[in-house]
């Protein structure tokens, strides 16, 4: 019986007692790191908005349902257009836009976020001249496709044209 104890039953409440140390010293972790965690993703998230619709000097939630591929909306507090979170399926998975509109609806800046296509042939989308060739537009037509990266300028062509369709559902909100 004693062997069965020492063999058997010790080693179990000791690495019983380990995983239960362990699940506490994550937990008090995350307790003390997720307010500064929410408040850089709040602070990155604004960065954002502002980098797509710099003349904005502050932005208002909107509490509407968003049509499809639109996650978040908001109105610039004063009056100088919109910025909507978009997506689109792209060639290997999901591609995430955020879209400034000016208060006429005309792209005034994008920015991709972080997306799991091709590196290298995907990610020329990504490319800042490419990206300004869409602003001052009220649509993504008329603007070619990167050879190569056919399906992912699709997903950016379709996120844009989902947060045209929310402006137009917002602007007159």
């Amino acid at each position: 019986m004693k062997k069965f104890r020492n063999d058997f039953i010790v080693p179990i409440l000791v690495l019983g007692l380990i995983c239960l140390l362990c699940t506490w010293a994550v937990a008090v972790t995350f307790h003390i790191t997720d307010p500064e965690i929410q408040r850089m993703n709040l602070e990155r998230a604004q960065a954002a908005r502002l980098e797509v619709l710099p003349e904005a000097d502050e932005f208002i939630a909107f509490d509407i349902e968003l049509p499809h591929g639109v996650t978040d909306g908001f109105r610039a507090a004063n009056g100088v257009g919109y910025v909507f979170q978009t997506y689109a399926p792209g060639y290997a998975g999901i591609v995430p836009v955020i879209v400034g509109l000016d208060s006429e609806g005309k792209i005034a800046g994008i920015r991709m976020l972080s997306n799991q296509e091709t590196r290298g042939i995907g990610d020329r989308v990504e490319d800042p001249a490419y990206l300004a060739l869409f602003y001052g537009l009220t649509g993504p037509d008329g603007v070619d496709t990167i050879s190569g990266a056919t399906v992912t300028v699709d997903a950016l062509k379709h996120a844009l044209r989902h947060a045209i369709a929310a402006f137009e559902l917002v602007r007159d909100i």
